[in-house]
Parts: structure tokens; C-alpha cells; sequence
């Protein structure tokens, strides 16, 4: 059984690069389509689809009784289309004047195919009109896979624009708890150098312990330095804080003698007097670092 060649999907359904490229003059022969010898009107004995079709081709050109003979065999016209095409600096609209136009050159900078070009052309162009429900079901499943991908890109851009407003909003409340954290602070000392202290073990919660929650019982050296290394940029200018600065008063501040000065020895006890001492060496290694940074 013989198989067409129009029922083999060609390999691209654009032109060759052009071996050589002409002018056409707009008085060209028609004859210049025409196969130098003529073929008898009869199915090619060549195996190969391509060398058949191309065959079948120029056998048509010659003269309408191989059109219609051919035309009978494929089930359309395989003559109809136009030899020509735009040179690169004519209109990208091509395609629509090789329909139905064999042999017109009569617009500018139109340049002619070779025989392989044009057969390779009229094949694939045959073959789209046979299989017209496979082109346009490759036609919408990529308009569906573009479709997926602009939704796709629009999805990640979503997503990122959520991220880094959740971003921002924890950021926020980070500065903000750390503002709330260094007024509690300030506002502690000045209740404790103002009203003084009460007895025994009220006086762990009188004393604005340097951490996020002012609790005694969350204070260590991580909790401390966290909270000089945050607390006090949120009441600075954008500018930033001098840590150095506020820690070489804060270091003053937690020197054991001094805080017994300003609190007083009674309630203090040894727990309290121990934990005192603890924050001042926190702070003091912390002032050393940042000198020497």
C-alpha cells in the first residue's frame, strides 16, 4: 500500500534558510516554475515521501492536467500556492500572500524559493489544511500552557508580595515590642530612684531587670544582650543609636556599689545582690566588644 506524503507531518512548517536569494523581476517567466522535462501523470516510484511529493509538485505546475490529476490524488490543490516570499525587510504578513497566488511577483523585494524550499512549503502548508483539528488543538493547547504560565508568574508574584508583608508586619511588631520592652525599662528606674522599694521578696519585681519582659527569672546573658542590642535603637532617630554611649551608662548604672547607693541594702539579699552583679559583668563585656569593634 502506498502511503501519501501529505500524510507525513513535515519537520517545520517555515521555509529552509534560503540558499540563494533574488530579486524577481515582475517580468519573469512563468516558465521559471516549470520542470524542465515533463512527467508523465502517474504516482512516483520513489520510497522516499519527500522525493515523491516533490515529484507530484512539478508534475502539477506543468499544466492543469497534472493539477487536476494531483489534485485528485491529495484531495486538494497542491498548485496554488505562490513560489514567492518577503525578502527580511518586507512585511512579516508572508504567509498570507502565498495563498492562492502561484505565480504573481508583483510586490517589492519578494525573493523566490529553491525547489527544495518551496516543496518542503506547499507540503507543510497541505498538511495543516489535512490535519486542521492537530494544528488547532497544538494552537490551543499552547495558548493553555502560556496561559498557565502567566498565571503561574502571577501566583509567585502574589505570593512574594504576601511574603514580604508578613515580612514587614513582624518586623514592625518586633520593633514595637522592643519599644514597649525599653520604656518599661526607663520608666522603672525612674520609679526606683523616685519612691524607693519595698521589703524582702517584693523587691525582685521593683527592679526593671534588662530583658523583654523585665522578669528576674528570665535574666541570662543571651536575654540581657538581646536586649541592649535592640531596646534601645527603637526610640533612636533613623539615624541609629550609640550603644557604646548607652552602654558605658548602663555599666554605671548596674555597678554593684552603685545600684546599693541608689536602691539601699535593706531588701537586698544575696540572691538579688548576686543577680545584680551577674547583669554588670553582661554589660561590661558587651561595652568592651563594642570598643573594640
Amino acid at each position: 500500500m502506498t502511503t501519501s506524503p501529505i500524510d507525513h507531518p513535515p519537520t517545520s512548517s517555515k521555509p529552509a534558510p534560503f540558499r540563494f536569494k533574488r530579486k524577481i523581476s515582475h517580468d519573469s517567466p512563468a516558465s521559471d516554475l516549470l520542470p524542465s522535462k515533463r512527467r508523465s501523470h502517474s504516482p512516483s516510484t520513489s520510497n522516499h515521501p519527500e522525493t515523491a511529493f516533490r515529484e507530484s509538485l512539478f508534475d502539477a505546475l506543468a499544466d492543469d492536467e497534472g493539477a487536476a490529476f494531483w489534485e485528485s490524488v491529495y484531495g486538494q490543490p497542491i498548485h496554488t500556492y505562490s513560489p514567492y516570499i518577503r525578502s527580511a525587510g518586507g512585511s512579516s504578513s508572508s504567509k498570507n500572500d502565498n495563498n492562492n497566488n502561484a505565480d504573481d511577483p508583483k510586490q517589492a523585494e519578494l525573493q523566490r524559493m529553491t525547489d527544495d524550499e518551496y516543496a518542503t512549503y506547499v507540503r507543510a502548508r497541505m498538511w495543516e489544511k489535512s490535519h486542521a483539528h492537530i494544528v488547532e488543538e497544538r494552537r490551543r493547547r499552547e495558548k493553555q500552557r502560556l496561559r498557565r504560565k502567566e498565571q503561574e508568574g502571577q501566583r509567585r508574584d502574589w505570593e512574594r508580595d504576601v511574603e514580604d508583608a508578613l515580612r514587614r508586619g513582624e518586623e514592625k511588631r518586633r520593633k514595637n515590642r522592643w519599644k514597649d520592652a525599653w520604656g518599661r525599662y526607663v520608666r522603672g528606674w525612674e520609679a526606683l530612684s523616685s519612691s524607693g522599694h519595698g521589703q524582702g521578696k517584693k523587691m525582685k519585681d521593683q527592679i526593671p531587670w534588662p530583658v523583654e519582659t523585665g522578669r528576674y527569672r528570665d535574666v541570662d546573658r543571651e536575654q540581657v544582650e538581646n536586649f541592649f542590642r535592640h531596646a534601645p535603637q527603637s526610640e533612636q532617630s533613623s539615624e541609629g543609636v550609640d550603644l557604646g554611649r548607652v552602654l558605658k551608662l548602663e555599666r554605671v548604672r548596674w555597678h554593684p556599689d552603685k545600684f546599693l547607693q541608689k536602691a539601699g541594702g535593706d531588701g537586698l539579699d544575696g540572691e538579688i545582690v548576686a543577680m545584680v552583679t551577674a547583669v554588670f559583668q553582661i554589660i561590661d563585656r558587651l561595652w568592651s566588644e563594642v570598643r573594640l569593634a
